[in-house]
C-alpha cells in the first residue's frame, strides 16, 4: 500500500475584498489531493490561480477557511507541541525570492546556526558547522566560501542554493518550493532544477514544486515520475501524471497554457502571459465553470452549472463538461467497433 505522506481534503480559503470588505472570493476552492512519500507534485497555473495560497496553508503559515491538511495522518492544525515541532522540522519551504529569505544585516552562517539550534540538530558549535558544511556540499557549495559572508556577496542563483541548503539542515521529508527559479537567471535555473532532481532521487525526498512557468514544470515532469495539478481561479481543473498532462492535456485551459509556451526549455523564461482579458473577481464567483467566458469550447451548461472534477481516464482527472462528453462519445464509438 502506498505510503501517503500528505493529504489535502476539501481545502478552501476565502478572502474578503472591496472597500468595505463586503465582497469575498475563494482563492482556493475545495481542493483535494494526496502525495506519497518520495514523490514529486507539480502545481501549475497563472498568477492568481491560488497556488501560493495553497503552499502557505500546507506549510501552516495560513489557516484554511475550511478543509483539512493531514501530514502522516495527523491534521496539522490539531497537532500538539511535539507533533508541530516535528512537522516544522520535516516540512521545509523554499521561497521565490532568495533576497527576501536572508536579512542583509546578518551573515549567512547566522541563519544556518540558528536553524541547527532551533531544531536541536547539533550539541556543539563544531558539530553544527560540520552539519552546515555537509548540506552546503549537497548544493555544490562549501562552508569555506560561505562563512563570514553577507547575502549581498552572492548572486541570486547562489542565494537560492543557500536557501535550499538551509532547508536541508533538518533533513526534511518534504520540500515545498514556491516559484523557486523565478528570480534567478537561466544559467542558475537549470542547476537548481537538477538539484531538486538529485534530492528526490538520492534522498527519496518528496517535493511540491509550484510554478507559473510550464517550461520548468515540463522539465521536471520529463525527468521525474511525478504528478501534476493545474489550477485556475482557485480550482483544480486538471490532475494526473505530469508528463501525460503536459503532452496530452485534456482541459481547454491547460491546452491554452501549453500553446503559449514557445518550447519546453527550462533555460527560457516563460512569464505566464496569455491573450485572455482579465475578469478579476467575477471569475472566482462565477455560477458555472470559472473558465467558461474564456473557453472556445463552452456551451450553455458551462455557464449554468459548475462541473465537478472527475476521473475520465486511468489516473486522469478533469473539471470540464466538454471533456466528459468527449470521453463518453469515444467510449460509445469504441463499443460499436467505430
Amino acid at each position: 500500500m502506498p505510503d501517503r505522506l500528505l493529504e489535502v481534503r476539501n481545502l478552501t480559503r476565502v478572502f474578503k475584498s472591496g472597500i468595505y470588505l463586503g465582497a469575498s472570493f475563494r482563492a482556493v476552492d475545495n481542493v483535494s489531493f494526496s502525495l506519497e512519500k518520495g514523490k514529486v507534485l507539480i502545481v501549475a497555473g497563472e498568477s492568481g490561480c491560488g497556488k501560493s495560497t495553497l503552499a502557505k496553508m500546507i506549510l501552516g503559515f495560513l489557516k484554511p477557511t475550511s478543509g483539512e491538511i493531514l501530514y502522516k495522518g495527523k491534521n496539522i492544525l490539531k497537532m500538539n507541541r511535539e507533533e508541530e515541532k516535528a512537522f516544522r522540522k520535516e516540512v521545509q519551504p523554499v521561497f521565490q525570492d532568495p533576497f527576501e529569505t536572508f536579512n542583509p544585516f546578518h551573515k549567512i552562517s547566522y541563519y544556518f546556526l540558528k536553524t541547527c539550534l532551533k531544531f536541536g540538530m547539533a550539541r556543539s558549535k563544531d558539530e553544527a558547522f560540520r552539519i552546515i558544511d555537509d548540506v552546503l556540499k549537497k548544493v555544490g557549495m562549501s562552508l569555506e566560501e560561505v562563512n563570514e559572508k553577507y547575502p549581498h556577496e552572492f548572486s541570486g542563483g547562489q542565494l537560492q542554493r543557500l536557501s535550499i541548503a538551509r532547508a536541508l539542515i533538518t533533513t526534511p521529508t518534504l520540500l515545498v518550493a514556491d516559484e523557486p527559479v523565478t528570480m534567478v537567471d537561466a544559467s542558475a535555473r537549470i542547476g537548481i532544477l537538477t538539484l531538486f532532481m538529485e534530492l528526490n532521487r538520492r534522498y527519496d525526498m518528496s517535493i511540491i514544486y509550484i510554478t507559473h512557468d510550464l517550461s520548468t514544470g515540463y522539465y521536471l515532469a520529463s525527468q521525474l515520475n511525478g504528478e501534476m495539478i493545474v489550477m485556475y481561479r482557485g480550482d483544480i481543473v486538471e490532475k494526473g501524471p505530469a508528463e501525460e498532462v503536459m503532452l496530452d492535456p485534456l482541459h481547454p485551459y491547460t491546452k491554452m497554457l501549453l500553446e503559449s509556451v514557445p518550447e519546453p526549455n527550462p533555460e527560457n523564461r516563460w512569464e505566464g502571459r496569455s491573450e485572455f482579458p482579465s475578469l478579476e473577481l467575477k471569475e472566482y464567483r462565477a455560477v458555472g465553470c470559472k473558465f467558461a467566458k474564456r473557453c472556445p469550447q463552452a456551451f450553455s451548461k458551462c455557464y449554468e452549472e459548475k462541473p465537478e472534477i472527475r476521473r475520465v481516464m486511468k489516473d486522469r482527472f478533469v473539471r470540464c463538461w466538454q471533456v466528459k462528453d468527449e470521453m463518453k462519445m469515444n467510449k460509445e464509438v469504441a463499443s460499436h467497433g467505430g
